[in-house]
């Protein structure tokens, strides 16, 4: 399955290869935007809809998000989450493995999903005058999915091989393990593909007592944007949905940001021509006030070639070939990453230099230009992330599920916002220079 980018994800994929490494915004919102304005409802069982209509051309899509990632599994279970949305569109009581896919298709459609630490989402893309074979056919696998122990064993396979791919990567690999190491002894330390000693475990039983738990209309939201009748999306929704009972769903595990009072050193070696590294810096997550300037920081610190550290490592020093910087927020925490490639660098000179240019921003703050042009890019990047149907509706979804679907206007308005001295505020409490974690993956050592 696609690993699609979150809101902020996607944004930031457009910042810095930065979120190339793992599996998941912001100017003021103009009247016109597509995420300026929608509807909501919430139906009698707790399930919540959000509709906007966008009729520039004759498609929709339909999202469902669910409040569960890989945060919310045991050890035992480890890698469920993304397992489960493997088996959702491979088939329900009314059709069988394949169908699902096959009548999306037939009509010119597409279907995917993606799962990340805090959820897990489902969607449809159709021409318009299929939205009804869309909803229908996306509440049928949520509430009706078979979980086949054949088609299990086989979906098994698929995940263990994206196990290796990763493993084989080496910006993922190197993303990975600084993830887990900035995040220790919280969920986000969790890897979304799980174990092989985990996967091994999971059985039909196990897929359906996790949908008993998780899959709850009050742990939901549909999100269908495009060329439709709002009024008749809600009368539909309802009329699918209405047998689906609600339950208390676990409460999410209460965490902390990391607080790293040392650097953390990583090395891995494997067999590539050139070193990768990465600084990882814990911080807030995506209800904290502090993440507008955060995001705004890291454009100024490492999005393209007016980058402080793009200037500073690659154009005056020439230690690396390739440096970004963003900042990636979950539900609960985030961290400023800041990566870079090289062929024959001197890592420490590297180290050296990126915290000179983190003490720097510190001790005299950005000019007014700078902050001018990161909002500009922040404004364009948004723009860039809602293009289509299909992303509107993953972002209204999404924020919705964290909380607020309007919330994402108002973010976007506190972006206009950041000022000089909120970028040294953050910068002073995030960015510690002696509490970090510095990963290298560098070639092997040839005989």
């Amino acid at each position: 399955m696609k690993l699609r980018l979150t809101f902020r994800g996607a944004v930031l994929a457009l910042l810095a290869l930065v979120l190339m490494l793992l599996p998941p915004a912001y100017g003021a919102v103009p009247y016109d935007s597509p995420l300026a304005s929608y509807t909501k409802t919430v139906y009698p069982n707790g399930l919540t809809l959000i509709v906007k209509e966008v009729h520039s051309a004759p498609i929709t899509a339909v999202d469902i998000w669910v409040g569960a990632g890989a945060k919310n599994e045991t050890p035992e279970e480890s890698g469920i989450s993304h397992f489960f949305e493997h088996m959702l569109f491979k088939g329900t009581e009314r059709r069988k493995a394949g169908e699902i896919a096959k009548a999306i298709e037939a009509v010119g459609g597409y279907l995917n999903a993606a799962t990340s630490l805090d959820t897990t989402h489902y969607y449809v893309v159709v021409p318009s005058q299929y939205l009804d074979l869309a909803l229908d056919v996306e509440a049928d696998a949520i509430m009706n999915s078979t979980f086949d122990p054949a088609e299990i064993d086989r979906e098994r396979q698929v995940i263990l091989e994206e196990g290796n791919l990763k493993e084989d990567n080496p910006r993922q690999k190197l993303g990975w393990e600084a993830y887990r190491a900035v995040f220790a002894g919280t969920p986000y330390a969790k890897d979304v593909l799980g174990t092989a000693e985990s996967l091994a475990g999971l059985t039909r039983e196990k897929f359906r007592e996790y949908h008993r738990r998780y899959y709850r209309p009050n742990n939901m939201v549909v999100a269908v944007a495009g060329d439709v009748d709002t009024g008749a999306v809600i009368r539909r929704v309802g009329q699918l949905f209405r047998d689906f009972q609600p339950q208390p769903v676990p409460p999410p595990a209460k965490v902390t940001v990391p607080v790293l009072r040392e650097v953390r050193e990583i090395t891995i070696t494997k067999p590539v021509e050139q070193t990768y590294l990465y600084c990882g810096f814990p911080g807030p997550g995506g209800d904290s006030r502090d993440l507008p300037a955060l995001e705004v920081l890291g454009i100024i610190l490492g999005d393209g070639k007016t980058s402080w550290l793009y200037r500073e490592l690659r154009d005056e020093r020439q230690l690396v070939n390739e440096v970004a910087a963003g900042y990636q927020s979950y539900q609960g925490v985030g961290m400023l990453a800041i990566y870079a490639q090289t062929k024959q660098g001197d890592l420490k000179e590297i180290r050296r230099t990126v915290t000179g240019v983190l003490q720097k921003i510190i001790r005299q703050g950005v000019t007014a230009e700078e902050l001018r042009r990161a909002k500009a890019k922040f404004r364009s990047y948004v723009a860039y992330a809602s293009e289509s149907v299909a992303d509107i509706a993953g972002i209204l979804g999404e924020a919705e599920l964290a909380g607020d679907a309007g919330g994402v206007a108002r973010e976007l308005a506190a972006i206009e916002k950041v000022s000089g001295a909120d970028l040294r505020r953050v910068a002073r409490r995030y960015l510690n220079p002696a509490g970090y974690v510095f990963a290298v993956l560098q070639p092997e050592v040839k005989p």
